[in-house]
């Protein structure tokens, strides 16, 4: 790794999508000139290197130069170089970068995306965007480029630039795919494997200035998957959503190809982005992995990803009928409504109910907002947790009435939490070189729920499912309480935040 940190990285930042604060109106009708392509002053310009090669590459490192004065970056990216991964692009018309990966490098065997620079115009001219390598070692640390700093015949290099009108005020294109702005877009992770695998674990990325995480959801079979919408403990400086999941007494099957991971996201402005995946590892049952780093170690394991948006902008040109059709359609949907509401009154009176509405025996209204909050104290400093906070409505046996509004826990590296159970809310933190301090009472989670139906006794209650101690001592084992530490709730319908 001689030579992969020579390059000036005063200021870094971890995974892509540095945008600056310059906005951009109407398309204008000056034109700019880039890389031989006419373009509109205000149109967007993206420059993309592929790569191919049977070497297995270990560290990469080179600038993209652009002239600033005619164009503005947008973003930049390398999806298949995820580790070690550092940019600076402090410098004005010059982006830095450098990565590298001693243990499993970087495989390009099939064609892959190297960089992605995206840019606007901002004025008119001619210009050039243009790359120079500095370094590109394969897992021998011999180089792969030429006496001329270009890759040699082992390297197959496409290089594209591209242009595209101004995206609209009301769109969002992620990953190629118009979404609406206020909507959702859902990005799914497809696998299939000759193999069962007990254990998997990974990451997406995302533009954040355009996209906020809403909900995930992963594949599992006895126990729950882990998700964290927003990562920045265990990965500070980037957009990540980060998930696992593990259980070898109940393996998944992804013989036929199936959904390992779906992230649904807001679309909060318009404006160009991307989601990409990154699976860690992916084993099977005898704990040989089929995926590592990013990397297909089997035959047969495939991967592909997929961005679905909930509602696609419609096109510029309405006429009279298409509005008339919406009228009655929206008739129709105000009817429906009202007979299903008025089907479920009738329903609910029938029904034997409670005099009053209770939330773990406290007496509530409709409509309030009631917060169960936890405290937990041990001895020691603990390094694994695991634990499950249910909730429900017991005059009806399910989740009639209560919704989850926010469950939060206390700030602390390495957790996962999964909403997505009904009733049920799973959370998990392991953190060996950081290990929590509970040594001092303090709040671990809260809970906040609404409660919507009167006459019902709802209750939310948590129970700790593992936790152990640095020196190995079991606080909590499989459920059992095996040595004594302090975990208390409460219920409050005043607000309650975490404590950090």
């Amino acid at each position: 790794m001689k030579k992969i940190l020579s390059v000036v990285l005063s200021v870094v930042i971890l995974m892509s999508m540095m945008v600056t604060g310059f906005t951009v109106g109407a398309a204008s009708t000056d034109k700019a000139t880039i890389n031989g392509k006419e373009v509109s002053v205000g149109s967007k310009v993206t420059y993309k290197i592929d790569l191919k090669t049977a070497s297995i590459i270990e560290s990469v490192q080179g600038v993209v130069n652009f002239d600033s004065n005619v164009l503005k970056l947008d973003s930049f990216t390398m999806p298949n170089t995820t580790s070690n991964y550092l940019t600076n692009t402090n410098i004005a018309g010059e982006v830095h970068y450098n990565a590298f990966s001693v243990d499993s490098g970087f495989d390009f065997s099939s064609q892959k995306n190297y960089i992605t620079a995206e840019f606007t115009v901002i004025k008119a001219g001619t210009s050039s965007i243009t790359h120079n390598y500095e370094v590109l070692d394969d897992a021998n640390s011999k180089t792969l480029l030429d006496s001329n700093k270009k890759p040699n015949s082992s390297v197959q290099e496409t290089t594209n630039t591209t242009v595209g009108e101004v995206v609209p005020s009301d769109t969002a294109i992620i990953n190629g795919v118009k979404c609406k702005v206020g909507s959702t877009v859902t990005f799914n992770v497809w696998v299939k494997a000759p193999r069962v695998a007990e254990d998997y674990q990974g990451r997406v990325f995302y533009t954040n200035d355009i996209l906020t995480p809403k909900s995930a959801s992963c594949k599992s079979n006895g126990a729950s998957a882990m998700y964290n919408l927003n990562d920045t403990i265990t990965y500070p400086g980037k957009n990540i959503v980060s998930y696992t999941w593990m259980d070898f007494r109940h393996p998944v099957d992804f013989s036929t190809e199936d959904k390992m991971v779906s992230v649904t996201f807001d679309v909060t402005a318009s404006g160009r982005g991307t989601i990409e995946s990154y699976i860690e590892c992916f084993d099977d049952i005898d704990d040989n992995y089929m995926i590592l780093d990013g990397k297909i170690l089997l035959d047969g394991v495939t991967v592909r990803t997929e961005v679905v948006p909930s509602e696609v902008p419609p096109e510029p040109t309405t006429t009279s009928s298409t509005t008339a059709t919406t009228a009655t359609t929206a008739t129709t949907a105000t009817t429906a409504t009202t007979a299903t509401t008025a089907t479920t009154a009738t329903t609910a009176t029938t029904s034997p109910q409670p005099t009053k509405t209770t939330f773990n025996g406290k007496e509530v209204k409709v409509g309030e907002e009631v917060t169960a909050t936890y405290m937990i104290q041990a001895d020691k400093l603990c390094e694994d947790f695991q634990g499950y906070f249910k909730y429900g409505n017991k005059t009806v046996g399910d989740t009639t009435g209560i919704e989850l509004s926010k469950f939060e826990l206390k700030s602390m590296p390495g957790t996962m939490v999964n909403t997505a159970p009904v009733g049920k809310v799973v959370f998990t933190g392991s953190s060996f070189d950081k290990p929590y301090d509970f040594r001092t009472k303090t709040q671990f989670a809260t809970a906040t729920f609404k409660v919507t139906k009167a006459n019902c006794a709802y209750f939310a209650e948590a129970e700790m499912y593992v936790l152990s101690a640095v020196d190995g001592t079991d606080y909590v084992n499989q459920g059992v309480v095996k040595n004594p530490f302090t975990w208390e709730g409460s219920t409050s319908t005043e607000p309650t935040t975490t404590s950090s």
